[in-house]
């Protein structure tokens, strides 16, 4: 069976662009479609064409979910051993993407994507840390009022803005930082509870949260770690990073 394999191998090797291109859509023929193909009736190489068409917004969004993936095949897998248990996540749109639980605790995880700028990575500012300070944009990926159900439908007093995070609504931050490293399997984690909070409102996290590359005490680039510090209760600033007079010790 190898060397059947390695004969057309070298075979395709020796093909044309031409011929390799009959040769690919003889075997997708050949091949089981994958589940979103099936779905939507229509083959992965439209729908990738699709998303090259697309607005940045749409690609930012499709990105942002790539993130996601690869955080549930490469990162999670990694603490299963540890005693972790991945939990389904329930219905209803949850403040958070990934429940996880051990020893009877739970932990929720928001998983989200650096933030970008005419596809470059986003600086923090102000550059006061002497190390390389980046942005994430902690909020939701979609625009929404909500009413209180007490508020009159004639009135704009009762609606309030869907898209903020709430402290309490995840415990830890997972930030992928491909746009940096261009790896997607780089992440960043910090404890929810030790994010900066919105001057005018300090029960919301605030929007633009500074991200460090260089793991240190309030970001780490091992998930395990910081489960562990959100198990010990550990109480820390991301907002210290603004301060290069207290330095931040690497891990």
């Amino acid at each position: 069976m190898s060397e059947s394999v390695e004969t057309i191998k070298n075979f395709i090797d020796q093909c044309s662009a031409e011929e390799r291109r009959a040769l690919f859509e003889f075997l997708r023929g050949r091949i089981p479609r994958h589940p979103l193909e099936e779905q939507w009736g229509i083959d992965a190489e439209t729908i990738l064409t699709a998303i090259h068409r697309s607005p940045d917004l749409t690609k930012r969004g499709v990105r942002g979910i790539l993130a996601e993936a690869v955080f549930e095949r490469d990162v999670l897998p990694s603490i299963e051993g540890l005693g972790w248990r991945i939990l389904p996540v329930p219905g209803g749109d949850p403040p958070y993407d990934f429940l996880l639980e051990r020893g009877g605790q739970r932990a929720s995880i928001q998983v989200k994507l650096q933030r970008t700028e005419q596809g470059q990575p986003k600086r923090y500012q102000p550059k006061c840390y002497p190390n390389e300070l980046y942005v994430v944009e902690v909020q939701r990926t979609r625009s929404g009022r909500k009413r209180h159900k007490k508020a009159a439908k004639s009135s704009s007093a009762g609606d309030q803005s869907t898209r903020p995070y709430r402290f309490g609504d995840f415990d830890i931050l997972a930030v992928n930082i491909q746009p940096a490293t261009h790896q997607w399997r780089d992440f960043r984690y910090t404890v929810s509870s030790w994010l900066i909070p919105r001057k005018s409102s300090p029960r919301l996290i605030e929007i633009f949260q500074p991200v460090s590359l260089a793991p240190n005490d309030v970001w780490t680039d091992r998930l395990d770690v910081c489960l562990e510090w959100f198990r010990h209760g550990d109480r820390r600033k991301v907002r210290k990073l603004l301060h290069p007079t207290n330095p931040v010790k690497k891990h």
